[in-house]
C-alpha cells in the first residue's frame, strides 16, 4: 500500500522513479464502451522523473532496508506488518464492511514512481465499518499481489485506502486474475499510460468504481500495516476472498508500467485473519 505520509485524517502518495510504458495510445481489446473520459489535469507533473532514492522494491534501498529510513523502523521491528500468507482463517461474525462507491467517480491519474495513483476528487466514495465513515483517499496497484492465499500470488492487487474523521486507516484489497476484460479499467489503464508518457497528471471522468468491487465479497480481516514505508501499523486490512477478472492486455499494461512492486510476506505472529460474509 503506498502512502507519502500520514497527519491525522490527511493521506498521499509518495513518488520514486521507474520506467514506463512508452505507448501512450494502447485502447484495451474487448473492453466495453464507456462513457468514461481522459482529460490532462492542467500543466500538474507528476512524479515519475523525481530522484528519491530513500527507498524502492530492490537492491540496497530495498525493503530489507526499510527499517533503517527516517522514521520507517516499523518496517524492521513492527509485528503487525502486512502484507501476509492467508492460509489459516476463522470465521467470524463481525459486520462486513458496506462499501459505497460512485457509478460517476472523477479520479486524478498520478504515475508516481512506485505505482499508479488513482485520487478521486470528492469525498462521496466511501465505506461504513461498524457505523463510522471512512473516506476513500486514493487506490493504487501492485503487480503480482502483495498478499498471498496457501503461498501463492494473483498476477495484481489493488489498494483502495480509506481513513475516518479521525486519520485511522481502513485498506480493502482485491486480487486481479486474468479474464474478461474490464471496461472500468480500461478507461483507467488509458489514462495510466497517458499520465506514464506525458508526465501530467491526468482526469478519469464518470468513472465507475462500483465495477472494481466483487460482487457480494467475501473478506479477509486482520490488523496490518501499511506495505511502504513508514509501515505504520494499526491498520485495518480487508482482503476479498474472489477476484476481480481482466484481460489479458489490461494485465500486461499494468505489468508493462510496474512490475515487482509488492513487499515480501511478512509473519503473522500471533494475529487472527477474520473471514468476514454475507
Amino acid at each position: 500500500m503506498q502512502v507519502r505520509f500520514l497527519a491525522v485524517s490527511i493521506l498521499a502518495v509518495g513518488a520514486l522513479s521507474l520506467t514506463a510504458c512508452n505507448n501512450s495510445s494502447q485502447i484495451i481489446k474487448g473492453a466495453a464502451p464507456s462513457t468514461s473520459s481522459i482529460k490532462a489535469a492542467s500543466t500538474h507533473k507528476n512524479n515519475k522523473d523525481s530522484t528519491h532514492p530513500s527507498w524502492s522494491y530492490a537492491g540496497h534501498t530495498g525493503p530489507e532496508y526499510w527499517g533503517d529510513i527516517k522514521d520507517a523502523s516499523a518496517c524492521s521491528i513492527g509485528q503487525q506488518q502486512s502484507p501476509v500468507d492467508i492460509t489459516k482463517v476463522t470465521a467470524t461474525k463481525t459486520e462486513i464492511p458496506t462499501i459505497n462507491y460512485l457509478k460517476t467517480a472523477d479520479l486524478i491519474i498520478n504515475d508516481s514512481g512506485h505505482t499508479v495513483v488513482y485520487t478521486p476528487t470528492t469525498q462521496d466514495n466511501t465505506i461504513t465499518l461498524n457505523n463510522e465513515r471512512y473516506e476513500l483517499k486514493q487506490f493504487h496497484y501492485h503487480t503480482p499481489s502483495e498478499h498471498q492465499f496457501g503461498g501463492q500470488n494473483y498476477p495484481a492487487e489493488i489498494h483502495f485506502v480509506h481513513a475516518n474523521s479521525a486519520g485511522n486507516l481502513a485498506v480493502v484489497g482485491v486480487m486481479l486474475k486474468q479474464g474478461s476484460a474490464n471496461s472500468t479499467l480500461a478507461t483507467l489503464l488509458n489514462g495510466s499510460q497517458l499520465s506514464a508518457a506525458n508526465k501530467v497528471d491526468f482526469t478519469a471522468h464518470n468513472v465507475d468504481l462500483s465495477a472494481l468491487i466483487p460482487a457480494m465479497p467475501t473478506f479477509y480481516h486482520y490488523d496490518g500495516s501499511l506495505t511502504t514505508p513508514p509501515c505504520s501499523e494499526q491498520v485495518q486490512w480487508y482482503v476479498t476472498k474472489q477476484p476481480l477478472e481482466l484481460a489479458g492486455d489490461q494485465l500486461a499494461i499494468m505489468t508493462d508500467l510496474y512490475e515487482g512492486n509488492n513487499r515480501p510476506v511478512q509473519p503473522q505472529g500471533s494475529r487472527t485473519v477474520e473471514q468476514i460474509s454475507q
